[in-house]
């Protein structure tokens, strides 16, 4: 809804497509089958149900520059982010821009989840993703790899 309301151009699917049909109305966007939005000629595509979409079949065929999306694992394989990266798309690793809940959750278990302190850490989620494609653009590295390394380091493995 942000996005329309910023003015940009939808296009969207579900697997529903008559929740598609009245989401696209909501929104002014068009739609697309489930099967053809990964292909749709795009700026940014984003998997928001299904993971494992992205694999060396579907990869080759995408148009979209950058990936970013709510589903989880949307990457089938490791080597799948290699593939993505040599193919000059810009992936935003699922776990890194969608941490907002397990911040708050881990956060609460720790006894420190008051709103103030849950927001702050949130609202450090670009800069973490801008840790990883600088990063990633320096090493040569797969985005999804830095997203790794840095993870296994903040949680000490």
């Amino acid at each position: 809804k942000l996005l329309a309301k910023d003015g940009a151009v939808l296009t969207i699917a579900d697997v529903n497509q008559a929740r598609a049909e009245a989401m696209a109305a909501e929104l002014g966007a068009s739609v697309a089958s489930a099967d053809e939005i990964l292909f749709a000629d795009v700026d940014l595509v984003s998997p928001n149900a299904l993971g494992a979409v992205l694999n060396a079949d579907s990869i080759q065929r995408l148009k979209a520059k950058v990936v970013a999306g709510g589903a989880n694992n949307q990457l089938a394989t490791r080597e799948d982010g290699a593939r993505v990266a040599e193919a000059g798309i810009l992936y935003a690793p699922d776990y890194v821009i969608n941490a907002g809940g397990i911040i708050n959750v881990g956060l609460e278990y720790l006894g420190q989840g008051d709103e103030a302190e849950v927001m702050a850490r949130i609202a450090k989620i670009p800069e973490r993703l801008e840790q990883v494609w600088q990063r990633s653009a320096e090493t040569g590295h797969p985005a999804s790899d830095v997203a790794d390394e840095i993870a296994q380091g903040l949680i000490g493995r």
